[in-house]
Protein backbone atom coordinates (compact mmCIF):
# COMPACT_ATOMS: atom_id res chain seq x y z
CA UNK A 1 0.00 0.00 0.00
CA UNK A 2 1.19 3.41 -0.66
CA UNK A 3 1.22 4.65 2.79
CA UNK A 4 2.87 1.50 4.19
CA UNK A 5 5.55 2.64 1.22
CA UNK A 6 5.72 6.29 2.78
CA UNK A 7 6.18 4.99 6.34
CA UNK A 8 8.91 2.50 5.41
CA UNK A 9 10.90 4.93 3.17
CA UNK A 10 10.76 7.49 6.25
CA UNK A 11 12.27 5.07 8.64
CA UNK A 12 15.00 4.56 6.30
CA UNK A 13 15.32 7.84 5.58
CA UNK A 14 15.96 8.02 9.49
CA UNK A 15 18.08 5.54 9.44
CA UNK A 16 20.57 6.92 6.69
CA UNK A 17 20.73 10.41 8.15
CA UNK A 18 21.91 9.00 11.78
CA UNK A 19 24.00 6.48 10.29
CA UNK A 20 25.86 9.87 8.18
CA UNK A 21 25.49 12.02 10.98
CA UNK A 22 26.73 9.58 14.17
CA UNK A 23 23.68 11.42 16.41
CA UNK A 24 21.23 13.37 15.16
CA UNK A 25 18.50 15.41 17.07
CA UNK A 26 14.93 15.54 16.27
CA UNK A 27 14.72 18.66 14.82
CA UNK A 28 17.82 17.72 12.38
CA UNK A 29 16.00 14.77 10.89
CA UNK A 30 12.71 16.82 10.72
CA UNK A 31 14.74 19.77 8.23
CA UNK A 32 16.64 16.91 6.54
CA UNK A 33 14.30 14.52 5.68
CA UNK A 34 10.78 17.13 5.17
CA UNK A 35 8.60 15.74 7.82
CA UNK A 36 7.29 17.23 11.07
CA UNK A 37 9.28 16.72 14.40
CA UNK A 38 6.43 14.67 16.28
CA UNK A 39 6.65 12.58 12.93
CA UNK A 40 10.12 11.71 13.44
CA UNK A 41 9.70 11.23 16.99
CA UNK A 42 6.80 8.47 15.99
CA UNK A 43 9.52 6.63 13.63
CA UNK A 44 12.23 6.63 15.81
CA UNK A 45 9.61 5.37 18.52
CA UNK A 46 9.01 2.59 15.89
CA UNK A 47 13.02 2.19 15.50
CA UNK A 48 13.60 1.61 19.13
CA UNK A 49 10.94 -0.96 19.61
CA UNK A 50 12.45 -2.62 16.26
CA UNK A 51 15.89 -2.45 18.41
CA UNK A 52 17.71 -0.24 15.45
CA UNK A 53 18.02 2.89 17.44
CA UNK A 54 18.95 4.48 21.24
CA UNK A 55 18.70 7.61 22.20
CA UNK A 56 20.90 9.41 24.72
CA UNK A 57 21.09 12.60 26.64
CA UNK A 58 22.93 15.37 26.00
CA UNK A 59 23.33 19.40 26.89
CA UNK A 60 24.33 21.67 24.05
CA UNK A 61 24.68 25.09 25.53
CA UNK A 62 21.91 25.78 28.11
CA UNK A 63 18.75 24.43 28.49
CA UNK A 64 17.28 20.96 29.01
CA UNK A 65 19.40 18.27 27.82
CA UNK A 66 18.67 17.20 24.40
CA UNK A 67 17.55 13.25 23.23
CA UNK A 68 20.26 12.52 20.74
CA UNK A 69 19.56 9.01 18.28
CA UNK A 70 21.89 6.57 17.55
CA UNK A 71 22.41 3.50 15.80
CA UNK A 72 21.94 0.52 17.64
CA UNK A 73 24.58 -2.81 16.53
CA UNK A 74 21.17 -4.03 15.31
CA UNK A 75 20.64 -0.65 13.46
CA UNK A 76 24.10 -0.08 11.87
CA UNK A 77 23.30 -3.95 10.64
CA UNK A 78 20.96 -2.52 8.43
CA UNK A 79 23.35 -1.12 5.88
CA UNK A 80 25.25 -3.34 3.60
CA UNK A 81 27.56 -5.93 4.19
CA UNK A 82 29.19 -8.95 2.78
CA UNK A 83 28.68 -10.91 6.01
CA UNK A 84 25.27 -12.47 4.48
CA UNK A 85 27.69 -13.33 0.83
CA UNK A 86 30.09 -14.67 3.18
CA UNK A 87 27.67 -17.39 4.66
CA UNK A 88 26.08 -18.38 1.99
CA UNK A 89 29.50 -18.92 0.20
CA UNK A 90 30.42 -21.35 3.36
CA UNK A 91 26.85 -23.10 2.83
CA UNK A 92 27.42 -23.54 -0.74
CA UNK A 93 30.97 -24.87 0.00
CA UNK A 94 29.07 -27.52 2.42
CA UNK A 95 26.34 -28.30 0.11
CA UNK A 96 29.91 -29.19 -2.51
CA UNK A 97 31.67 -30.92 -0.26
CA UNK A 98 28.88 -33.32 1.36
CA UNK A 99 25.40 -32.83 0.04
CA UNK A 100 22.46 -30.55 0.32
CA UNK A 101 21.33 -33.28 3.00
CA UNK A 102 24.40 -32.14 5.16
CA UNK A 103 22.83 -28.28 4.66
CA UNK A 104 19.47 -29.50 5.98
CA UNK A 105 21.15 -30.91 9.11
CA UNK A 106 22.96 -27.57 9.73
CA UNK A 107 20.31 -25.80 9.20
CA UNK A 108 18.10 -28.25 12.24
CA UNK A 109 21.51 -27.80 14.40
CA UNK A 110 21.15 -24.10 14.05
CA UNK A 111 17.38 -23.91 14.67
CA UNK A 112 18.14 -26.70 18.19
CA UNK A 113 20.98 -24.42 19.31
CA UNK A 114 18.90 -21.45 19.31
CA UNK A 115 15.61 -23.19 20.88
CA UNK A 116 18.84 -23.68 23.81
CA UNK A 117 19.84 -20.42 23.77
CA UNK A 118 16.26 -18.54 23.80
CA UNK A 119 14.55 -21.56 26.12
CA UNK A 120 14.97 -19.80 29.67
CA UNK A 121 13.86 -16.52 28.34
CA UNK A 122 10.32 -18.75 27.23
CA UNK A 123 9.87 -20.37 30.55
CA UNK A 124 6.80 -19.72 32.62
CA UNK A 125 5.62 -16.93 30.45
CA UNK A 126 1.89 -16.73 29.38
CA UNK A 127 1.23 -16.96 26.03
CA UNK A 128 0.96 -13.09 24.98
CA UNK A 129 4.08 -13.11 27.21
CA UNK A 130 5.60 -15.24 24.94
CA UNK A 131 4.52 -13.86 21.33
CA UNK A 132 5.93 -10.35 23.28
CA UNK A 133 9.31 -12.37 23.84
CA UNK A 134 9.48 -14.05 20.42
CA UNK A 135 8.98 -10.65 19.02
CA UNK A 136 11.55 -9.01 20.88
CA UNK A 137 14.28 -12.03 19.90
CA UNK A 138 13.20 -11.63 16.19
CA UNK A 139 14.22 -7.88 16.43
CA UNK A 140 17.58 -8.65 18.48
CA UNK A 141 18.59 -10.94 15.49
CA UNK A 142 17.66 -8.43 12.71
CA UNK A 143 13.77 -9.34 11.50
CA UNK A 144 12.00 -5.98 12.74
CA UNK A 145 9.32 -7.60 13.70
CA UNK A 146 6.12 -6.74 15.58
CA UNK A 147 3.00 -8.60 16.62
CA UNK A 148 -0.93 -7.88 17.34
CA UNK A 149 -3.41 -9.79 18.98
CA UNK A 150 -6.19 -11.21 16.65
CA UNK A 151 -8.21 -13.18 18.95
CA UNK A 152 -7.63 -14.70 22.89
CA UNK A 153 -5.57 -17.22 21.66
CA UNK A 154 -4.72 -16.11 18.01
CA UNK A 155 -1.52 -13.81 16.93
CA UNK A 156 -0.34 -11.86 13.88
CA UNK A 157 3.77 -11.66 14.06
CA UNK A 158 4.99 -9.74 11.11
CA UNK A 159 8.59 -9.24 10.11
CA UNK A 160 9.64 -6.27 7.92
CA UNK A 161 13.05 -7.53 7.14
CA UNK A 162 14.60 -10.95 6.39
CA UNK A 163 17.70 -11.36 8.43
CA UNK A 164 18.76 -14.34 6.14
CA UNK A 165 16.89 -13.14 2.49
CA UNK A 166 20.32 -13.60 0.73
CA UNK A 167 20.66 -17.17 2.80
CA UNK A 168 16.92 -18.10 1.84
CA UNK A 169 16.60 -17.24 -1.69
CA UNK A 170 19.60 -19.87 -2.32
CA UNK A 171 18.11 -22.53 -0.25
CA UNK A 172 14.65 -21.96 0.73
CA UNK A 173 14.68 -24.70 2.98
CA UNK A 174 15.78 -22.45 5.67
CA UNK A 175 12.06 -20.58 5.73
CA UNK A 176 10.84 -23.91 6.60
CA UNK A 177 13.24 -24.20 9.70
CA UNK A 178 12.83 -20.96 11.20
CA UNK A 179 8.85 -21.64 10.78
CA UNK A 180 9.85 -24.50 12.67
CA UNK A 181 11.66 -22.59 15.42
CA UNK A 182 9.02 -20.11 15.90
CA UNK A 183 6.29 -23.28 16.78
CA UNK A 184 8.75 -24.66 19.25
CA UNK A 185 9.84 -21.90 20.73
CA UNK A 186 6.42 -20.01 21.50
CA UNK A 187 4.72 -23.58 21.71
CA UNK A 188 1.78 -22.99 19.21
CA UNK A 189 0.67 -23.64 15.81
CA UNK A 190 2.31 -21.54 13.28
CA UNK A 191 1.09 -21.01 9.53
CA UNK A 192 2.74 -18.35 7.56
CA UNK A 193 0.30 -15.66 5.82
CA UNK A 194 3.13 -13.43 3.13
CA UNK A 195 6.32 -14.57 2.50
CA UNK A 196 9.10 -13.00 0.86
CA UNK A 197 9.89 -15.34 -1.47
CA UNK A 198 6.56 -15.20 -2.74
CA UNK A 199 6.76 -11.94 -4.05
CA UNK A 200 5.10 -9.92 -0.52
CA UNK A 201 6.67 -7.25 1.03
CA UNK A 202 7.26 -8.76 4.13
CA UNK A 203 7.20 -11.99 5.70
CA UNK A 204 3.98 -12.86 8.55
CA UNK A 205 2.74 -15.57 10.53
CA UNK A 206 -0.26 -16.43 12.34
CA UNK A 207 0.16 -17.68 15.99
CA UNK A 208 -2.45 -19.89 17.09
CA UNK A 209 -2.85 -21.69 20.68
CA UNK A 210 -4.60 -24.70 20.22
CA UNK A 211 -6.95 -26.14 23.34
CA UNK A 212 -4.37 -29.40 22.73
CA UNK A 213 -0.71 -28.99 23.41
CA UNK A 214 0.51 -29.87 19.65
CA UNK A 215 2.56 -27.71 17.78
CA UNK A 216 2.27 -27.12 14.46
CA UNK A 217 4.24 -25.63 11.30
CA UNK A 218 2.66 -25.14 7.94
CA UNK A 219 2.98 -22.68 4.98
CA UNK A 220 0.49 -20.89 3.16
Amino acid sequence: MPGQTDEKGTRTAILRFIKIKGRAAIQEMSGAIGVTPMAVRRHVRRLQSAGLVRTEKTRRGRGRPADLCLLTDLGDGFFPKTYDRFSTDLIRSVASLDGDSKVDRLFETRMNHLLEKFAGRMAGKNRAARVREAVAILCEEGYMAESCRLSPGTFLITEHNCAIAHIAREYPQVCHTELCFLAQMIGAAIHRECHVLKGDSECSYIVQFPASRRVAATTG
